[in-house]
């Protein structure tokens, strides 16, 4: 197939302030042939009204993103399906670029998902690191894949909250799938601009990661590591960028010690649920 049709899923939860931007940018893309689905999780904004104007693929499924995009699947016919969350705009060569990859050869490909600086100083030092990434597979996952491969690995692990993206890549490289990467971007639109509140989500996230470690044994250590090979790759990012350096160490010192402290707090609620069962 020379233009094979693409499933673009798009989980949603009152995601109104993002949401047209995001679709405009699907809706823009320099490849045509794109099937549009929003799973939405039973918001209370306008979201599913911004949804509609953009396609009649909408529907209403929970409790989670990982239930949302393999519920989306089930409803989709595109060769190729495409998680895009409601906050990222995409580069209009995105989709465009992911099936001329696949085209090569590779089951699944990885979109670099980069902050949007202008949103807060915390955005700015996200980038320093997310940025690393790029073209890493150890901290990157695919979110395009063949639907016929999304459903052999079992789609995402509706168990996990964080860390979703991970597990769904380790499923990938476990199955001997080949993961290839693109050059164009898509934009994170929704960064943090409080610190705090970023801090409490990392709480959040660590006490859910619990549930990742469990399934991920062998890959967790190097993915969730506060020392990290790629950081030694860019060192001269560190040195060229020594303020941002110092920034980006006292936030990751933060994020880990809120991470772990949420990490040992799920494990704890583990442990008591095992004794009562």
């Amino acid at each position: 197939m020379d233009n094979p049709l693409v499933s673009v899923i798009i989980p949603t939860k009152n995601s109104s302030r993002t949401l047209e931007a995001c679709l405009k940018s699907i809706k823009n893309q320099s490849y045509k042939n794109i099937e549009l689905i929003v799973v939405d999780n039973n918001s209370t904004d306008d979201t599913k009204e911004i949804a509609k104007k953009y396609t009649d693929k909408v529907f209403n499924y929970g409790p989670e993103r990982s239930a949302q995009v393999n519920y989306g699947v089930t409803k989709a016919s595109g060769k190729y399906v495409y998680k895009v969350d409601s906050d990222f705009v995409l580069d209009d060569k995105v989709v465009e670029q992911c099936v001329a990859e696949a085209a090569k050869g590779y089951d699944a490909i990885v979109v670099h998902n980069s902050p949007d600086v202008t949103v807060s100083w915390i955005a700015k030092v996200r980038k320093f690191e997310v940025d690393m990434y790029k073209y890493d597979l150890t901290h990157s996952s695919a979110r395009f894949i063949k639907r016929e491969v999304h459903a052999k690995i079992g789609g995402f692990n509706e168990k996990i909250i964080a860390g979703e993206d991970y597990d769904f890549q380790n499923k990938l490289n476990r199955s001997g799938y080949k993961t290839g990467f693109i050059e164009a971007e898509a934009l994170h639109l929704g960064e943090p601009k409080s610190f705090w509140k970023h801090m409490k989500k990392y709480y959040h996230y660590g006490k859910n990661f619990v549930n990742y470690v469990q399934e991920n044994k062998q890959e967790a250590p190097q993915q969730l590591g506060f020392f990290r090979g790629v950081y030694a790759k860019n060192w001269k990012k560190f040195i060229e960028h020594p303020i941002l350096s110092l920034e980006f160490l006292i936030y990751n010192i933060f994020k880990f010690g809120f991470g772990g402290a949420g990490y040992l707090a799920g494990r704890e609620s583990g442990a008591r649920k095992s004794i009562l069962k």
